[in-house]
């Protein structure tokens, strides 16, 4: 298979829908010889933020020297994004040969396993970061967390950014349940860091921490260096940098970072789509990824700041299950004109 044809392949599998279990994942994952087993990793989850602390967690350990594997999702511009090492994503070539790796592996499956698209593509991630044979990998959920196919592994630190409503259908229509499905990645004696605030989301948290014997830090308890300002731009940034550098520091016997490296790798951590300022025709453009009401609520705090007195052109896409309009009238004090386009 060429390029395309690997791409329509893959996301043919997408017929095979959204199946929350580990069933299938850890049928994949024996036929690939468990790659997981050789794999070091950092589980992060969370309604919001998720991309963010990964990107944190990736500029910091790249910049002291390790060899870090990470796997989010989706990608913005090319498929590769969503598997990467050392910030790089996966070439075309490597592509097509992995997914034919892990495409010669289904018939050792039973009859009754059909990886699911994101299933697949967990499976190829742990191929691949095993393969490279990567120092760390910083990993993140699909969706939700104790039936998400990256629960397969277990980590050396569990995050939990935060909890909102997203993904209700799957995950529950309360935060109580949502933030149960959430607190599913938290194993065993592995410490757990989260920056969540809200009384039920903690409790419920917590509730699981102490079943696991697991130490739990809340970011909250803590504030960034004066000295320190992180790559990515909005005041919440700051509390997905701490987020991170709290990670690393729990790590620290076993992954040591200098606190030079640390300040640099926050420092130079780049995102994109996370009010991202770019150049077109002369003009600012931001480009921000957020599509739920959390996210929206972290995009308009950045527009006050940003277009509070020189109002912007707003161009909007969003998909009809999401809060747009919502979005949308969180924005409106910070627009001169509004442009919906199909997402």
């Amino acid at each position: 298979m060429n390029y395309q044809d690997t791409l329509e392949y893959l996301y043919r599998l997408r017929l095979f829908g959204t199946k929350l279990g580990l069933e299938n994942i850890e049928h994949l994952a024996v036929a690939l010889g468990n790659p997981q087993n050789r794999l070091k990793f950092i589980h992060v989850a969370g309604t919001n933020g998720k991309g963010s602390v990964c990107a944190y967690l990736n500029s910091i350990y790249k910049k002291s020297g390790y060899k870090v594997g990470m796997f989010t999702s989706p990608h913005l511009v090319r498929f590769g994004e969503r598997i990467q090492v050392n910030g790089k994503p996966i070439g075309d070539e490597h592509l097509i040969k992995l997914v034919a790796t892990v495409r010669n592996t289904l018939p050792e499956l039973p009859d009754q396993i059909s990886p699911t698209f994101f299933e697949f593509l967990t499976g190829m991630a742990l191929e691949y970061f095993a393969d490279e044979r990567c120092d760390i990998v910083i990993w993140e959920t699909g969706m939700g967390g104790r039936l998400d196919a990256t629960n397969i592994v277990t980590p050396e630190c569990s995050i939990i950014t935060n909890v909102s409503l997203d993904h209700q259908a799957w995950l529950g229509q309360t935060i109580e349940e949502i933030t149960h499905e959430k607190a599913g990645i938290i194993k065993p004696h592995k410490p757990v860091i989260t920056a969540a605030t809200q009384s039920k989301v903690l409790e419920q948290i917590k509730k699981k921490s102490k079943e696991c014997n697991a130490p739990l830090l809340q970011i909250s308890d803590y504030s960034m260096p004066d000295n320190l300002v992180p790559g990515l731009i909005g005041s919440h940034q700051e509390r997905n940098a701490m987020t991170a550098i709290k990670a690393v520091e729990n790590l620290a016997i076993d992954f040591p970072v200098s606190a030079i490296d640390l300040f640099e790798g926050v420092k130079h951590t780049k995102l994109p789509g996370r009010f991202q300022k770019l150049q077109w025709r002369n003009r600012e453009v931001f480009l921000d990824v957020a599509h739920n009401l959390a996210g929206y609520d972290a995009l308009a705090a950045n527009c006050h700041s940003t277009f509070e007195n020189n109002p912007c052109d707003l161009i909007f896409a969003s998909l009809d299950d999401k809060p747009w309009g919502e979005g949308i009238e969180l924005l409106l004090p910070y627009c001169k004109s509004v442009h919906c386009v199909p997402a």
